[in-house]
């Protein structure tokens, strides 16, 4: 991979980690919402908080599903002169991102689909 491709995936990668910045905040404000909604009993806090979820989860697993595209596309680039052990760390690499994937999916579709607010599910 040459060096131009390796800094557009890292001016990528610094927008990913914005976006997980405005994620963070998002949850701590969820979260708020979660507390009003417990102490009131206000069924509106109950739903701005679960559609903030849902939201993040929707976008976590977008970024999930980048990182399996460049773990892919890695995998794609291997060479036959690549060493065992970067052909076993790529692909390695690409099992991780696909398993963030179906985790994310996964919570994705629990939050959507939860109806008792006891039930947490946890951001990675």
């Amino acid at each position: 991979m040459n060096i131009g491709v390796k800094l557009q995936r890292l001016s990528e990668e610094n927008l990913v980690w914005l976006v997980y910045f405005f994620i963070i905040i998002a949850a701590l404000l969820s979260n708020a919402y979660e507390k009003y909604f417990l102490e009131t009993g206000d069924l509106r806090n109950q739903k701005i908080f679960k559609t903030l979820n849902i939201t993040i989860f929707c976008i976590a697993f977008f970024i999930y599903l980048y990182f399996v595209v460049i773990s892919y596309e890695k995998v794609q680039e291997l060479r036959e002169t690549s060493t065992k052990k970067e052909v076993i760390s790529t692909h390695l690499t690409l099992i991780a991102s696909l398993l963030f994937l179906v985790a994310g999916g996964i919570a994705l579709y629990a939050e959507i689909n939860k109806d008792d607010p006891d039930t947490d599910i946890g951001v990675v």
